[in-house]
């Protein structure tokens, strides 16, 4: 018979499979699951890492209460619990979610604060290199979008760096892509003609999570875009649009109709620029009943439950 421990175990690890092919409904539930257990069984360390990974899948969701209740509920148990060292994990949430909302000022100070608390106390929990490296692309990723090359090309560097020294290579594709326009940004064009071949190649790596690779596609495109290779950005909203197809996420959808409206925009290509507008409500529409749909379903569920727990003479 399965301890509470490796069942929790499972039901965290389907959770996270299941957020990382883009089936979040799911995935929140076994996260449920393996909260409870692990609540229940007093494991801290991952009771947290679910509280994260329910935050992270809110996030994705567009929940935005949710997310940060998720985070404050996690900072009110580090503290009661006096755990340090992994607070940085909801900074780096909070940091994502602005990021996506293009609030790059407040992404930049929870950023900062998700760096401090793993120089603080980053040895206080069971931290890996993988948690420095994000918070350092963060980093360099707003720094880019407010214009501070400087700062962002510190980042970049000491990003490389924990990447070559750990041999972890799951991020070269959003490391190329800063770099890329970190230099199209200062006048080097040809740094990004020289690197379109490890871009093309990475973009094909089976490895990578379109979700989790988002705003680094939709930075890829402004580079190309700013350069006048509208091609090239066009190609990378097809990828996005592939991907999207084949999950059929109405989410990521919305995103590459939201891509190409902004490539014919900016190309002034009128007609298509059209074609993407159209596209993009018919994906809005499609999205709406779809969110619908789920919340029926959900309704239906909860009222299914009541009733079956509800003593019939009360019925």
């Amino acid at each position: 018979m399965a301890s509470s421990e490796q069942i929790a175990k499972e039901y965290y690890e389907k959770g996270m499979h299941l957020i990382h092919v883009n089936n979040i409904e799911l995935g929140i539930d076994n996260l449920n699951m393996a909260k409870s257990i692990y609540e229940e069984i007093d494991d801290s360390t991952n009771y947290i890492m679910t509280l994260r990974g329910l935050a992270i899948a809110y996030g994705i969701m567009g929940y935005d209460s949710k997310m940060l209740y998720k985070c404050l509920n996690a900072f009110d148990y580090l503290d009661k619990n006096r755990i340090r060292g992994a607070k940085h994990f909801f900074y780096a949430t909070i940091c994502n979610r602005y990021m996506l909302l293009g609030d790059y000022d407040s992404a930049i100070n929870y950023g900062k604060m998700a760096m401090q608390d793993l120089e603080d106390y980053g040895d206080s929990f069971n931290n890996k290199p993988h948690s420095y490296l994000v918070a350092c692309l963060n980093l360099a990723y707003c720094y880019l979008k407010t214009h501070r090359f400087s700062d962002a090309e510190t980042y970049l560097r000491r990003a490389s760096d924990i990447a070559a020294k750990n041999d972890m290579h799951y991020h070269d594709f959003s490391l190329t892509i800063l770099n890329a326009n970190l230099h199209h940004q200062m006048g080097d064009n040809q740094y990004v003609y020289d690197h379109l071949d490890d871009l093309a190649g990475l973009m094909k790596d089976p490895s990578i999570t379109i979700h989790d690779y988002l705003e680094d596609l939709k930075l890829l495109v402004d580079t190309f875009c700013s350069m006048k290779e509208f091609e090239r950005a066009e190609a990378v909203a097809k990828n996005l649009e592939s991907s999207a197809t084949i999950s059929d996420n109405y989410h990521l959808k919305l995103e590459t109709a939201k891509l190409y409206m902004d490539i014919y925009k900016k190309s002034g290509n009128t007609e298509k620029y059209h074609e993407a507008c159209v596209k993009y409500a018919e994906n809005d529409i499609a999205y709406q009943k779809s969110q619908a749909a789920n919340h029926l379903v959900e309704m239906d569920t909860s009222i299914a439950l009541s009733i079956a727990d509800t003593p019939l003479e009360l019925l």
